[in-house]
């Protein structure tokens, strides 16, 4: 058995601070296979966000009804947004991880690897996110919803996922040559390798409120949970849609509260849908003198044609809001392949 400990060490780059933390222990189990437990953690200081200086702010009425007002330095001119990129944001993630490999022996090695972990954070990726989210719109955007009060910001990640496991093989099918039908048979080595992870979080989101500049975007109100038993989870209702209520600028709306110009819907609210692949290779490879060879590969991309759908509509605002209406993943792709070496 050992046991590895790993204190906090500390990167600082251009201001930005990040603090590693671990402990690791690892245990023979069995000939050949070591069981690896390890606690990863981090948190990130200072990186990088935006930060509107010239935001219009929120005026109301006597009735309550939000409004913009004029710009903080529109006494200089300055009429449009200004947009600064600080360090003020923050990070955190704590991991437990789990690994079992097995070397190679009697024609077989395996390796499967567990991570149960949370990411949170207030500052998304400012250079890879759009308003279309880090590749798949999960709600989240450059900026805050109010950019005086980031507290509202923290949240899940927008690349978190809480489960992941991944199992991979390699294995040399025991047939011998000496057998019936042994050189078609013998020398065929399966490689398969399977995934199965959780949901990407959501940040529900609406068509903004109101206009107040910079690469906004408002957020509903939140009235429960949200969540769905996996039981009652469908493409056209992946979430409890009635748990959210959209913000009105008008009194007379339904659903209008005075003087409230931005909604208590968090950062990473809810979760999507998870992913479970099998990916496999079938190889072999004929010996044709002593020094050519040729190869032979069957490769299988989502071998079981299993449908992982997207991410459901975040936008309370739209049509599709709760329903899903893409697949996140490629559907069964078989290539065949031959390589001659020498």
């Amino acid at each position: 058995m050992t046991t590895e400990f790993a204190g906090k060490k500390v990167a600082d780059l251009q201001g930005i601070r990040n603090e590693l933390r671990g402990m690791k222990a690892g245990y023979h189990v069995a000939k050949n296979t070591l069981l690896e437990i390890a606690y990863v953690g981090n948190r990130g200081l200072k990186l990088p966000a935006f930060r509107n200086l010239n935001q219009l702010p929120v005026v109301f009425n006597a009735a309550g009804v939000p409004g913009a007002g004029s710009r903080p330095l529109a006494a200089f001119g300055l009429n449009a947004d200004i947009q600064l990129l600080e360090n003020l944001g923050i990070s955190n993630y704590h991991s437990l991880q789990a690994r079992l490999e097995k070397r190679f022996s009697s024609g077989i090695s395996g390796l499967i690897s567990y991570t149960w972990g949370k990411a949170l954070t207030d500052a998304v990726d400012h250079l890879s996110t759009a308003a279309a989210g880090n590749g798949v719109d999960v709600g989240v955007f450059k900026e805050a919803q109010d950019g005086n009060n980031r507290r509202a910001e923290y949240g899940l990640a927008e690349f978190d996922v809480q489960h992941r496991l991944v199992g991979s093989a390699v294995w040399q099918l025991p047939f011998r040559k000496d057998r019936p039908f042994g050189v078609l048979l013998s020398g065929w080595e399966f490689s398969p390798i399977v995934t199965v992870q959780g949901g990407l979080g959501l940040t529900i989101v609406q068509s903004n409120l109101l206009s107040l500049g910079g690469e906004r975007q408002s957020r509903p109100n939140r009235l429960a949970n949200g969540d769905l038993p996996s039981g009652q989870r469908t493409v056209d209702r992946w979430f409890d849609t009635s748990a959210f209520r959209t913000l009105q600028t008008s009194a007379a709306a339904d659903g209008f509260i005075p003087f409230q110009a931005f909604g208590n819907s968090g950062v990473g609210v809810l979760r999507g849908p998870g992913l479970f692949n099998i990916d496999c290779n079938l190889s072999k490879s004929f010996a044709v003198t002593e020094k050519h060879m040729l190869q032979f590969r069957a490769e299988f991309f989502n071998a079981l044609n299993h449908a992982n759908f997207g991410v459901p509509g975040v936008n309370i605002s739209s049509g599709g809001f709760g329903q899903i209406i893409q697949t996140s993943a490629e559907a069964r792709i078989i290539q065949l392949a031959l390589k001659y070496k020498f």
